[in-house]
């Protein structure tokens, strides 16, 4: 029986026969040690990990109550299902696939460690925060924190001994970074008294770690107001020495957890810091260095938050489409209009409508998968200039990473919303019962859209910060990285057309941004209004050229397909594209012209006519 969750073989159609791994990544620079066999014995582990023993603790499989969180007596307790699953996910040394061996990882390519992340999100993404969190706090210490207690933590953080969060927002200071209240007192041995209140901390209290790890954003005193003026700070919950013995409680505590819509299983929590004038924190990097440290582990999570948009999408997918092969309801069209009341019902995968929603979950889907890994495999192109010391191609993949990073956050989970409301949608009713859990799923998902950046901040560094970096030549060199599928795909009877949308989606992309360019002087209001339809209109073109390159790889592989299932599966591939680029990127210059129009209704309207 097809998997509920993973497409495991779509997942390694893009890293072969897509992105082909096996001769641009495998067996070069960093990853010289590596090759597909090692990488498909990994994946094979991660899907059935994932499958066998993380989708189970999704949801309660009777009643299909979400799995909590319990904040009681000022602790936080994680699902009691997790703790196993945390045991395991450590012991299988999943925390650090793709990282160095200097700190204990197994330096597979980044592309095959979002892989299996990809895998996990898909079956409890509740749970897989806890680790994500985790990780990305464990780069920042190993990336800044020049200490003593350097080595200890990276060895106890990547173990998964302690966990680790991202302290940055505040009541008053959200997407407003710059307006934070947090302060940080220099004592005489060094360290740092830190006060102050964080809120909205994923993951940040729970009894699965023995001890937590909190970077914090904080102003020392007498430093400047707003972002330049902050700095970052190593926080544990509980004391530690170099040893890695715990002490006292570091005055870290926990004063509440939230009642959300979703990710139920991952405690989101307000942290007080200092309340008793006994937290001690230590400094990371530099002084007023914080921003730009802090930053590294907002666009690694970023870009994993897209891939849970990915993975969410995914599993509603896949679930919706084994619905509709099941469910019986109304009869075959042609029978309809026979008016042969005798004739049985039929799946509702039959249905015109139905096979419509299907087709563009199954379309999305795919496409936001290539976009998510496209930025981990220019990841691991970096990686591999860097250790080739190819400062050329250095520079042009560290480009992509900047100019793809806020539209896999925003588009993939923007898109992935809508394939999940697509799934709800194909189950009619049932979907809005919790006796099925793609509800659950449409829940978790739209938190995607909002942390890390809510998607209207990702359109404003698009437009504002990515598409001029380096006088355009990012912007330039993503656009050229495209020509060679289109060109490929022109040659082909069955995909000429196709190519054709793209390429034109794509220099309509150009000009638009030529234009918002110059209307950023005269016309400010258009482009920033227009700023998170042009990032979703950019993506449609990028994925509608995505979609080009898999059809592409996909009618070589029909060529030589060796059976029917091989057949259906790069059929089904071509048709995806057909369907993505026909429906969904041959509208983007009809909406490009639209938002270039000089409307402002959205800032001539007065406050109080919104509702009078």
């Amino acid at each position: 029986m097809a998997s509920l969750w993973i497409d495991e073989r779509d997942i390694k159609f893009q890293l072969y026969e897509v992105f082909n791994i096996g001769e641009t990544i495998l067996g070069k620079g960093r990853y010289a040690d590596h090759d597909a066999d090692m990488c498909n014995m990994v994946l094979d582990q991660a899907q059935k990990f994932a499958e066998n023993d993380i989708a189970p603790t999704y949801p309660d499989e009777v009643h299909r109550k979400p799995v909590e969180a319990v904040f009681k007596d000022g602790k936080v307790f994680a699902p009691e299902a997790y703790h196993r699953l945390w045991k395991l996910y450590n012991e299988g040394g999943w925390m650090s696939v793709s990282d160095s061996a200097e700190v204990g990882g197994q330096v597979f390519p980044q592309i095959i460690g979002a892989s299996c992340y990809h895998m996990f999100l898909a079956t409890n993404q509740a749970f897989l925060m806890y680790a994500g969190l985790t990780h990305g706090a464990a780069r920042l210490v190993e990336d800044f924190f020049q200490h003593p207690l350097r080595q200890v933590i990276l060895e106890k953080m990547y173990t998964g001994v302690w966990g680790g969060t991202m302290c940055l927002t505040e009541p008053s200071a959200g997407s407003d970074v710059g307006a934070l209240k947090t302060t940080a007192k220099r004592n005489a041995d060094g360290t740092y008294s830190i006060t102050g209140t964080k809120c909205f901390i994923s993951a940040g209290d729970h009894d699965l770690a023995e001890n937590i790890i909190h970077p914090v954003l904080a102003r020392i005193e007498g430093d400047p107001s707003g972002t330049k003026g902050i700095s970052i700070f190593v926080v544990p919950k509980i004391r530690i020495n170099e040893k890695g013995e715990l002490g006292e409680p570091n005055d870290v505590n926990c004063g509440g957890i939230e009642s959300k819509m979703g990710i139920h299983g991952n405690a989101t929590c307000t942290l007080n810091f200092g309340e008793n004038g006994k937290c001690i924190g230590y400094l990371m990097g530099e002084e007023r260095a914080g921003m730009k440290i802090m930053f590294q582990m907002m666009n690694e999570e970023r870009q994993g938050v897209g891939m849970m948009g990915v993975s969410l999408a995914m599993a509603a997918y896949l679930h919706a489409l084994d619905y509709a092969k099941q469910r019986l309801q109304g009869q075959n069209i042609i029978s309809v209009a026979m008016k042969d009341e005798k004739a049985p019902q039929v799946p509702i995968i039959q249905h015109p409508d139905v096979r419509r929603m299907l087709l563009r979950q199954k379309s999305v889907t795919e496409g936001i998968r290539a976009l998510a890994f496209l930025c981990y495999y220019a990841m691991d192109k970096e990686m591999n200039a860097h250790a080739e010391n190819n400062e050329q191609d250095k520079e042009y993949w560290h480009g992509m990473i900047e100019m793809l990073t806020p539209m896999v956050k925003s588009y993939c989970t923007e898109m992935g919303m809508d394939v999940c409301q697509l799934a709800v949608q194909t189950y009619g009713g049932y979907g809005f019962c919790r006796e099925y859990p793609v509800e659950q799923m449409m829940r978790d998902q739209k938190i995607n859209l909002i942390y890390e950046g809510t998607n209207g901040i990702q359109a404003m560094d698009l437009l504002g910060r990515k598409l001029g970096m380096k006088k355009g030549l990012y912007f330039m060199n993503l656009l050229g990285l495209t020509q060679a599928a289109i060109a490929e795909a022109k040659k082909s009877d069955a995909l000429a057309a196709e190519a054709a949308v793209v390429e034109g989606a794509l220099n309509a992309c150009a000009g638009a941004a030529m234009e918002f360019a110059k209307m950023m002087k005269t016309t400010p209001y258009v482009p920033l209004i227009g700023a998170a339809d042009y990032l979703n209109c950019l993506s449609d073109a990028l994925v509608g050229w995505l979609h080009v390159w898999m059809a592409n790889a996909a009618a070589k592989g029909l060529a030589n397909a060796a059976n029917d299932r091989d057949k259906a599966f790069y059929n089904g591939k071509i048709q995806g594209a057909k369907f993505f680029i026909n429906r969904i990127t041959a509208l983007v210059p009809a909406k490009l012209d639209s938002i270039k129009k000089d409307e402002q209704s959205a800032m001539n309207i007065a406050e109080d006519a919104f509702a009078v």
